[in-house]
């Protein structure tokens, strides 16, 4: 959702004029969050294809045609001159309904590893942007490397951090991230996280795990707890980023896409979900020294309490971390897939 929405703000800053639409999952949070952006909406039903519980597609072979129906519906009343397809399964119809009607196709892809529908998609697009160079070998269409498309808010690097990290942003998605909450609460509760790092420690603990976090956190020592911020969610994450010195989350590709463009460091908690496919999101992060990785099986209160303290007490070392991942973010990717837009809707 985030990269499309960071492309239509690039076209609408590079031509106001320009008609988008913004074609989403119907009942999905798309509907809540793209109005505010001033962007048109509309929805189509849309089932996922589990690949792994072939049970649970039962509802696919009865909601797939009402999809592609839809879709074609709104192609034809839309009629645009290019569609962008940002991944996922409720991209599929559109991108199908549009291509049949031989309309230009531009995909763009977060991952490393390309999703089955974005694989599948690319026999019909004109070219995929992507945000690493690798991922071009598991495509069938011309790739471009664009890096993923941030909002409008994350496009300006940050310039003034300290010597060493003084603030951390713990991120574990929307929803959270169990084993990250259960590792960042023990690594708060050994007081030298916090009395010998002098860490003011700014944690998104998701809805479920919020109220015994929090619970914890009230008995922590008042010390400790002055310096320890759960929440359960913010609707204001990129102040909490650009506050940051070092954030520590999962390597999904919105997350490291975001961060990565304000400049600041990472600690990365690969999850070992949907094939892996986040660790290789992190490891370029990590050859180019912009990011500590911590593999999920090994998430606990002292390893994470190691991780950071090491990071805290080498100054130098983190300068280092700065400056390499100043070099991987790309603030302008929306403007340059906005570029490949523009230039297929004119061949």
């Amino acid at each position: 959702m985030f990269p499309a929405i960071a492309v239509a703000q690039a076209l609408s800053r590079n031509a106001s004029d320009v008609p988008l639409l913004y074609v989403g999952r119907r009942g999905g949070i798309e509907e809540q969050v793209v109005p505010g952006y001033g962007i048109p909406i509309e929805t189509i039903v849309a089932a996922k294809l589990d690949m792994e519980q072939l049970w649970r597609n039962w509802s696919v072979p009865f909601v797939a045609p009402r999809s592609l129906a839809q879709a074609r519906g709104i192609v034809r009343r839309f009629r645009p001159d290019v569609v962008l397809g940002t991944g996922g399964y409720v991209s599929a119809p559109v991108v199908l309904a549009a291509a049949a009607r031989r309309v230009p196709i531009v995909l763009q892809e977060q991952n490393a590893l390309p999703g089955r529908t974005t694989r599948w998609l690319s026999r019909v697009a004109r070219v995929v942007a992507t945000a690493y160079p690798e991922t071009g070998r598991y495509l069938h269409a011309n790739s471009v490397v664009t890096g993923t498309p941030v909002r409008e808010v994350f496009r300006k690097p940050r310039v003034d951090f300290p010597a060493r990290p003084q603030h951390l942003l713990v991120l574990g998605g929307s929803q959270g991230a169990h084993r990250i909450n259960q590792a960042m609460l023990s690594a708060v509760g050994d007081l030298n996280l916090i009395t010998t790092t002098g860490l003011e420690v700014w944690h998104q603990t998701g809805d479920n795990d919020y109220s015994w976090i929090e619970s914890a956190h009230r008995a922590l020592e008042a010390g400790v707890r002055e310096r320890y911020h759960p929440f359960p969610f913010s609707n204001d994450l990129p102040s909490l980023v650009y506050r940051a010195d070092l954030v520590l989350s999962r390597a999904g590709a919105g997350t490291l896409s975001e961060v990565s463009a304000t400049g600041v460091p990472m600690l990365l908690i690969p999850g070992p979900f949907a094939g892996g496919h986040q660790r290789l999101n992190a490891e370029p992060f990590e050859r180019a020294g912009a990011a500590v990785v911590i593999p999920n099986e090994v998430c606990d209160g002292p390893h994470l309490l190691e991780a950071i303290s090491a990071i805290v007490h080498d100054p130098v070392g983190y300068s280092k971390m700065v400056s390499a991942m100043r070099s991987l973010g790309r603030p302008q990717a929306a403007d340059e897939v906005a570029g490949l837009l523009e230039a297929v809707s004119c061949l």
